[in-house]
């Protein structure tokens, strides 16, 4: 039986920019979200703290790939966040011992304020990651991360935001806050 289309879509006007602008990373087991016709949820009065990292201007992007198997009639999602965090130092060395040995709930704040969860129902992992000096002056001294998720659907956008990111993602708390 074929799938039934709902909608179409039309040229937008030119008014988007790419790039990330922090994520909000959560490690626990507690997240058992309630889902609104209008895309918004709640955490089940589960009051969650993310921790927050910000990231500099042009190091951080998200992608989704739609994985289609026509021979087993299957299709998922493989979401793919590429950071970069600067500045070497023991205490983000820790917590990125952490970090690799969680399955993580991301909460992606982007440049065009639009808040995406990656991770929701599988949760998503630290997949490859470097610590580097960099050689010459200029070069990153820093760390390259890549988290990856597969998932049964695509990227939710979290409710928009009224005065601070997440301030409408009910119960998640972002430490720092914003």
């Amino acid at each position: 039986m074929p799938c039934d289309l709902t909608a179409g879509r039309l040229l937008d006007c030119k008014d988007s920019i790419g790039g990330i602008r922090s994520i909000l990373l959560y490690a626990g087991n507690d997240y058992s979200p309630v889902y609104y016709p209008d895309g918004s949820f709640i955490l089940n009065n589960n009051w969650i703290t993310a921790y927050r990292y910000d990231l500099p201007k042009g190091t951080g992007i998200l992608s989704e790939e739609i994985l289609v198997s026509s021979e087993n009639g299957t299709t998922y999602y493989e979401d793919t966040l590429v950071i970069k965090l600067n500045r070497l130092d023991n205490t983000m060395r820790d917590e990125l011992k952490l970090i690799a040995q969680s399955r993580l709930r991301i909460f992606i704040l982007d440049n065009n304020n639009n808040q995406w969860i990656m991770g929701e129902v599988n949760g998503a992992e630290l997949v490859d990651g470097t610590a580097s000096t960099g050689m010459s002056l200029s070069d990153n001294y820093g760390y390259n991360l890549t988290f990856k998720s597969q998932e049964p659907n695509s990227l939710r956008a979290c409710y928009p935001f009224t005065t601070k990111p997440f301030d409408n993602t009910y119960f998640v708390f972002p430490s720092p806050p914003y």
